[in-house]
């Protein structure tokens, strides 16, 4: 993700895909002083570089000292020095791709996302959660319900406002680099003790070995993935294979939604945390339906050891 840093006072800021800067309070970062316009430039993720552009300010927009024409897109590297204005001098201290970014309208503060997932309004307290489904569509997830999302939609957790950038291109969508790893390509092995008390996961990526360890959270995912398991033998379609209906699946695991909910984020953040770039997708739901499943279909399950 992309960090500007200014000067004085020493902050960062992490950069939306679109970064509208200026005196306005209606800009991504605000910046004080009457030498900056209210809508003075826009930094804006162009698919394999940032592109600076002044949007007709008072007093200019300059990199590493030279100033940019009104209008006129610059592609800025990790490294460059830009000033708004007469004052506000600011590196940009990183230049790698957009990430999905969470902005409290109130604080400030910033929530980035782990493999194209965030929690709100933060890990371990997971209200609403902002991904891609399986439809290529951004939605927020709440208590089990989805709801669409576009770029910069602003959705209240508790007493915040937070204001939502997603990453990528216009519709929302990002580009794979190379070495991407999508949820769709794993492989997982699920080995569980006699007792089910101990389940360890591991997921293949081609070659690409990802140790999940054992995590009570893996028992979730492996009721899931042999309800998929038993409607592919039963020779379900692929789209209709694995779900089941919220309720069902909580009076099978004998427990609460809320510790339902916990369990799905912990399994999606893991994956996300170790490089898989759509985690979410670990965990399928039919909008309007409280039916999920397991998103993937290569699976295998293997009983042994002691219990």
């Amino acid at each position: 993700m992309a960090v500007l840093r200014a000067q004085d006072p020493a902050i960062s800021f992490i950069v939306p895909a679109r970064c509208l800067i200026g005196r306005s309070r209606a800009c991504d970062l605000v910046l004080p002083g009457h030498e900056v316009s209210s809508q003075h430039a826009v930094l804006q993720w162009a698919g394999a570089r940032w592109d600076l552009q002044d949007l007709g300010s008072r007093n200019g927009t300059h990199v590493d000292g030279e100033r940019l024409a009104p209008g006129t897109r610059l592609a800025v590297r990790s490294g460059a020095t830009i000033r708004f204005g007469r004052a506000s001098l600011w590196t940009l201290v990183d230049d790698a791709a957009p990430q999905l970014v969470a902005i409290d309208m109130n604080t400030g503060a910033a929530r980035t996302g782990d493999g194209g997932y965030l929690a709100l309004p933060d890990p371990q307290q997971p209200a609403a959660c902002i991904y891609q489904d399986f439809t290529g569509a951004w939605v927020c997830e709440r208590t089990g319900e989805l709801a669409s999302i576009a770029d910069r939609t602003i959705i209240s957790v508790g007493d915040a406002l937070w204001r939502i950038h997603l990453p990528g291109s216009a519709d929302g969508t990002w580009e794979d680099s190379e070495g991407t790893v999508r949820a769709a390509t794993l492989r997982l092995r699920f080995t569980h003790s006699r007792d089910e008390e101990y389940v360890e996961l591991v997921a293949f990526a081609g070659e690409r070995r990802i140790d999940l360890q054992v995590r009570a959270h893996h028992y979730v995912l492996l009721i899931l993935a042999r309800r998929r398991l038993a409607h592919r033998e039963r020779g379900l379609p692929e789209a209709e294979q694995g779900w089941i209906r919220q309720d069902d699946l909580l009076a099978l695991l004998k427990m609460d939604e809320n510790h339902l909910n916990i369990s799905i984020h912990r399994a999606r953040a893991q994956l996300g945390k170790l490089g898989v770039a759509d985690a979410a997708a670990l965990i399928e739901r039919r909008p309007g339906t409280r039916q999920l499943r397991l998103g993937l279909d290569a699976i295998e399950v293997v009983p042994q050891g002691p219990g």
